[in-house]
């Protein structure tokens, strides 16, 4: 029996390899099988394309036919979603979704990942009933390189999450809290008389000038004998490796000046370039535009603060802020919203809406938290759009008497309703 036990052995713990990749990383077919056909809907694909009155077809957890001339098989579950109009679910582009304080001690991780600190099992119901269904999952502000960060689709009472990207973006900070770093104990590896251990030091860089500087250097980085040379060496080993696969960078910055040297860092690098918070995008918009840089957008708008067609409580600083968003989307730049405090993520819908008091139509808003963060992160052809061959995230809208936004009463995630307003 024992040896029996053993020749088996080895086939168990493939299977359970094998389990982890398709179930956690969401490698494997969703876990149900079937048509669903949802028929009557006003369908927003964000391709552009608006059909009125079509049919959506589903099979395991797919689109496999959408348009108005559908033929519907006998056995296909209906759902009815006549005066409702039909969008992708919200990618939310920035977010730890995480309970506890996230802190990085070391100014420079590049290894570090999203994924590390994410909780597959855990319950996103909030983020789900606020129409969220995919997310970047970024890391810490906190620091100059904080890591990788993973774009999951969100899972809620006992649906595990999936992984939809394990590396999306590689995440540099360049906000007050990430160039004052702290007093950090640093031990090179392995330790000899060429790289002693050395006493806690204050670690660079002091100042976004600095910081870019320093990037600059990592990435070309060439080891030298003397302290933390084994340390460096390895930052920029994996730096160069990243530069290598094209990773994009999402560099969080807010000044002019700032946003130039992003673009003239990641043109030198030759790595795609996501500018989040962005505050002063508004004054470069042709170097953004010709250099092909996304936005991750933060609004300065609180729910319970303002509402959509209400002012900004006099605030001429707030106004001329909450303007950048508005001028980047006429300019034609690929903007994703997100509000600038994680907790108001349940209220994208919300925040992003506010946007039409200064003329941006509601398909234009919606692009920014479905097919413009899809795009960011090479997820077009499976999420923030409504297409065959894309997932069946799905949400179900309706349009209220008297009332500035449109309601959200379903939410389907790869074909199965997964929230309905009671």
């Amino acid at each position: 029996m024992k040896a029996l036990t053993n020749r088996f052995m080895p086939i168990a713990i493939r299977i359970q390899i094998l389990f982890f990749l398709f179930v956690f990383l969401g490698w494997g077919p969703p876990l149900f099988s079937g048509t669903i056909a949802i028929r009557g809907g006003e369908i927003h694909t964000m391709d552009g394309k608006v059909i009125r009155s079509g049919t959506i077809l589903i099979k395991e957890g797919k689109i496999v036919e959408i348009g108005e001339d559908i033929q519907i098989p006998r056995d296909a579950e209906i759902v009815d979603a006549r005066g409702y109009m039909l969008y992708p679910g919200f990618v939310a582009s920035s977010g730890q979704f995480s309970s506890g304080e996230n802190i990085n001690f070391e100014s420079f991780t590049p290894d570090a990942s999203a994924l590390d600190r994410f909780d597959l099992h855990g319950d996103y119901a909030l983020f789900i009933r606020g129409g969220i269904t995919s997310a970047y999952v970024s890391m810490p502000a906190n620091r100059v390189i904080s890591g990788r960060g993973a774009v999951v689709r969100l899972g809620n009472s006992g649906r595990l999450s999936s992984v939809l990207n394990p590396e999306a973006a590689l995440n540099i900070n360049l906000v007050r809290e990430a160039v004052l770093p702290p007093m950090t104990d640093i031990f090179p590896a392995p330790i000899t008389t060429e790289n002693p251990i050395v006493p806690s030091f204050k670690q660079y860089p002091s100042s976004s000038l600095g910081a870019f500087w320093l990037l600059t250097e990592l990435f070309r980085f060439e080891p030298y004998s003397g302290d933390l040379a084994q340390y460096f060496g390895n930052i920029s080993s994996s730096l160069k490796t990243l530069q290598g696969r094209g990773l994009p960078l999402i560099i969080r910055c807010e000044k002019e000046s700032e946003i130039r040297q992003a673009v003239e860092l990641a043109r030198a690098l030759k790595m795609p370039l996501i500018i989040q918070r962005a505050t002063e995008a508004y004054r470069v918009i042709d170097i953004i535009k010709n250099n092909n840089v996304s936005v991750i957008a933060e609004a300065l708008v609180k729910p319970n603060g303002q509402s959509p067609g209400g002012s900004a409580a006099g605030d001429a600083d707030l106004e001329n802020q909450l303007a950048n968003i508005p001028t980047l989307i006429r300019q034609g730049i690929p903007v994703a919203i997100i509000p600038d405090e994680e907790r108001y993520l349940p209220d994208l819908l919300w925040v992003v809406q506010y946007f039409q008091k200064f003329g941006i139509s509601q398909e234009e808003l919606f692009k920014t938290m479905t097919i413009n963060p899809a795009k960011m992160f090479g997820l077009e052809d499976r999420i923030g759009c409504l297409g065959k061959g894309r997932d069946a995230d799905i949400l179900f809208l309706r349009n209220t008497a008297g009332k500035p936004l449109p309601r959200l009463e379903k939410v389907m995630i790869e074909g199965r309703i997964v929230y309905e307003e009671q």
